[in-house]
């Protein structure tokens, strides 16, 4: 995730990693094991 910008969105306390379009594959491609629900907002 070093490879991507963190972007405020919506407010100050709000960030998100931007990950270009192009990208997303390679990304999903280098996710391993499970992804875990560590918190719910809303």
């Amino acid at each position: 995730m070093d490879n991507y910008d963190i972007q405020k969105v919506g407010g100050a306390h709000h960030t998100e990693w931007w990950i270009p379009a192009e990208k997303l594959e390679e990304l999903n491609d280098n996710i391993v094991g499970e992804i875990e629900v560590i918190g719910e907002y809303r």
